[in-house]
């Protein structure tokens, strides 16, 4: 569909006026229109009256001419005259050189219109202005033209031209950063948007291909965005599309400009990432309506829907995670030319997580397991990472990165990592921590070619000097170390640079802190239901003395040994400078019962701030009653404390202490 513009001529009975020499009966002499002379006029509002030189804008200035606009009108072998905008608000027209008038000389004569106004810029010819980057300059690539046989209305009436575009317009905009740019690196600068031709000639293409400097409006930063008009063409594989330089001093480009046509306009989403540009989407839209079209999404260039890994939240749990950083919908076969790597089973508040492997490694003693390197970049948690294709088998690809996120590469991970990747897989399996069940296998294996998990798995967790955790499908049980059993490893993914200043971790920054707000992940409290947009409640405060406190995360790492519990609390995300994540002593947890009224109101106060309610009792404090047994809280009455052998698995919920 094209975008038009309705122009309507119509017949004037003004005067012109003579400088100050003449008098008001010369003037009126020598400038009277005369009866046959053709007007103009421009009707607004009309959906199918259009823009022109509000290039850039997406509302309804998009159908409006701003004041000093011109339009070169001829018919047939009478000099052009040129027609200015009079009147932004009313549209209204008159010739820009007084006395000079279109005339009608027959019953029908044949119009032909064209905007803008430039040199070498006619009904068959237009050369793409390079400089697009200020508003005036814009509108002055907003080539339009129409030719047509019109007859001389009765009465003089308006006739209407519609005014037909010649070019396409692409909005870049910037969507997002992938997670290797410091905050202070999140932007882009030396945006440039590349034309297939650099004009047009008789109706066709001409020229090579031509950079041009768009219109910005934004920062640089996340939102911001990139106009350019160019002319449209088939597309050109092996051209550059658009370049940019990052907040890292990385020139960085989109290859290959898609096939464009007159009158749409495309919005290109682009995430940054250090190596390359992800086009994480393409709208196709009439330019002139707004209206998105049939295929608008165009899935030609802007390939299978998908999200981000670097942009994973806990809503995508079980999604598919392919090679190139994308997550496709759980169950379902990948799209043609993506690799599934494994499965979305953990997600942090700071965009960390881990994927769990489609298939098995090879299988190995708790002993080398535990002799393999640590790492403790990701998701919270120690990871020791299989060393090479020996241990990761014939099943398993090396990974350093997907798409744009880094990765670990394939670990075995802590008892705990793989107990709440399978809660979040739906596991119905608990008998001494969550376990995988059929639910869990079922995305595994539905269209991804995943083979099912079956038998006894090791974890990285060790119990005691002879024994270490390993999984099942019905329980967690300890066993020799140097038994040999099967392992399915994880991909740590999204881990942190860390800016030599720390900056990179949030700082505790909390006003007047009350019992029952949350901490937000940008290290602030809040009511809950007032976070702003991109900051998640990580924990609730439950304990306030002066500027100091305690808040509880708001859901519980799991049911583990007391040993187990310190190092897990530990290492619990969001991590706060300022703050200390671990697991409440005995008198702590007095504290926090108190200020909420009873054990009951504090167990059954997370719903409500979006997190999930604590279990009627038996959780570990860190406070030890000798070298085997420590204090757990037993039963709903605030002072009914019980001591237990440290070897037991009791309920552990993180504590943050500011």
């Amino acid at each position: 569909m094209k975008a038009t513009k309705y122009l309507s001529l119509a017949a004037l009975a003004l005067m012109g006026t003579l400088a100050s020499c003449q008098s008001d009966d010369e003037a009126a002499a020598s400038f009277a229109r005369p009866d046959n002379a053709v007007g103009v006029n421009f009707s607004v509002g009309s959906l199918q009256g259009t823009t022109r030189s509000n290039a850039a804008a997406t509302d309804d200035t998009q159908r409006q001419f701003n004041q000093g606009d011109q339009i070169s009108v001829s018919t047939n072998d009478q000099e052009a005259v040129l027609f200015q905008c009079t009147s932004t608000d009313d549209q209204t027209w008159t010739e820009a050189v007084a006395g000079k008038f279109l005339l009608w000389t027959q019953p029908m004569l044949t119009f032909s219109a064209y905007y803008p106004v430039t040199d070498g810029t006619s009904m068959t010819a237009f050369t793409l202005p390079a400089d697009q980057s200020t508003e005036a300059n814009i509108a002055l690539a907003d080539y339009m033209t129409r030719q047509q046989n019109i007859s001389r209305p009765e009465g003089g009436s308006d006739i209407q031209m519609q005014l037909e575009r010649k070019m396409a317009r692409v909005i870049v905009r910037i969507n997002g950063f992938n997670d290797q740019y410091f905050n202070n690196q999140k932007t882009v600068s030396n945006v440039r948007i590349y034309s297939e031709a650099s004009g047009i000639e008789n109706g066709n293409p001409t020229g090579s291909s031509s950079e041009i400097q768009p219109y910005a409006q934004g920062n640089g930063g996340q939102g911001s965005t990139y106009t350019a008009l160019v002319v449209p063409g088939y597309g050109d594989s092996g051209a550059d599309f658009i370049t940019l330089t990052d907040g890292a001093s990385n020139n960085l480009s989109v290859k290959g400009i898609p096939e464009l046509n007159a009158g749409n306009s495309y919005t290109f989403n682009l995430v940054v990432g250090k190596n390359r540009i992800e086009v994480a989407s393409v709208t196709v839209q009439d330019w002139t309506t707004g209206e998105t079209l049939a295929g608008g999404q165009a899935t030609e260039q802007a390939g299978p829907t998908y999200t981000l890994l670097s942009a994973a939240t806990t809503a995508d749990y079980g999604k598919v995670v392919c090679a190139d950083g994308h997550l496709h919908d759980a169950k379902t076969a990948v799209p043609a030319g993506c690799t599934a790597v494994g499965i979305l089973g953990k997600v942090t508040a700071t965009g960390q997580g881990l994927i769990l492997a489609l298939k098995n490694a090879t299988s190995q003693t708790w002993n080398t397991i535990n002799g393999w390197t640590s790492e403790t970049t990701y998701a919270g948690t120690t990871l020791k990472v299989l060393p090479d294709d020996a241990a990761r088998g014939t099943n398993l690809t090396s990974y350093t990165t997907l798409g744009e996120t880094t990765v670990s590469n394939w670990a075995v991970a802590q008892k705990s990592d793989y107990a709440e990747i399978f809660t979040n897989l739906g596991s119905t399996k608990n008998n001494r921590g969550m376990t995988y069940d059929n639910n869990v296998n079922a995305y595994i294996t539905t269209g991804v070619g995943g083979t099912a998990m079956a038998g006894t798995y090791w974890s990285a967790t060790q119990d005691d000097d002879y024994d270490a955790w390993y999984f099942e499908e019905s329980y967690w049980y300890d066993d020799y170390n140097t038994s040999t059993y099967y392992v399915r490893p994880v991909l740590g993914f999204g881990g942190q640079a860390t800016e030599e200043s720390g900056a990179s971790t949030p700082t505790l920054d909390l006003t007047s802190p009350a019992v029952g707000q949350v901490i937000g992940s940008d290290g602030k409290n809040y009511a809950y239901g007032s976070l702003p947009t991109g900051v998640t409640a990580v924990a609730k405060i439950c304990y306030v003395s002066g500027s100091n406190g305690l808040a509880l995360a708001l859901t519980d790492e799991g049911k583990m040994e007391w040993s187990t519990a310190i190092e897990t609390c530990a290492a619990h995300t969001a991590p706060f400078t300022g703050g200390t994540w671990k697991l409440a002593t005995q008198d702590e947890w007095d504290n926090m019962i108190y200020a909420a009224g009873s054990y009951i109101a504090l167990h059954d106060g997370f719903s409500s701030v979006g997190g999930t309610n604590m279990q009627s009792d038996y959780y570990w404090s860190s406070t030890e009653k000798d070298s085997n047994f420590a204090w757990y809280y037993d039963d709903l009455d605030l002072e009914d404390w019980d001591s237990g052998d440290k070897e037991y698995e009791l309920y552990v919920r993180a504590c943050l202490a500011f």
